[in-house]
């Protein structure tokens, strides 16, 4: 199981007080969850979570901390099917954010995302018969 996770300073959400929390995003049973928690003193632990692609309130304090990866394709592109199907199967894309992340990926610079994102859409590719590289970005 591949994740990151990111510490959070938010207020609470029934009281006010400042609680520090965890940004969370994880890749469980082969498929991309994401996780929100924070522990208050005073109203106890609130939690949230889904599968599929993180909100922004994950996403960016996850990408703060660790930055960007880049996923490239190496060599030649058989089957844009495979492609549409892993961006659509990793993030519950619609058809046309799939098109569009696939085009990005296709692309001499790569899909951007988190560690957990790229390495996701690496496996899913891989099992499709697609080589790749994970980068810095």
């Amino acid at each position: 199981m591949i994740e990151q996770a990111a510490g959070l300073i938010e207020p609470c959400g029934d009281c006010g007080r400042p609680s520090e929390g965890w940004a969370v995003q994880l890749v469980k049973e082969g498929r991309l969850r994401w996780e929100l928690e924070w522990p208050c003193d005073d109203c106890g632990v609130s939690h949230d979570g889904d599968w599929g692609a993180a909100p922004d309130e994950v996403r960016r304090p996850i990408l703060a901390e660790y930055g960007y990866r880049c996923l490239r394709v190496e060599g030649p592109i058989s089957s844009g099917g495979k492609i549409l199907r892993a961006f659509r199967n990793a993030f519950g894309a619609s058809i046309g954010e799939a098109k569009q992340s696939a085009k990005e990926f296709a692309e001499e610079e790569g899909y951007r995302g988190t560690l957990v994102e790229v390495s996701l859409l690496a496996e899913l590719l891989r099992a499709s018969g697609i080589a790749t590289t994970i980068d810095h970005a």
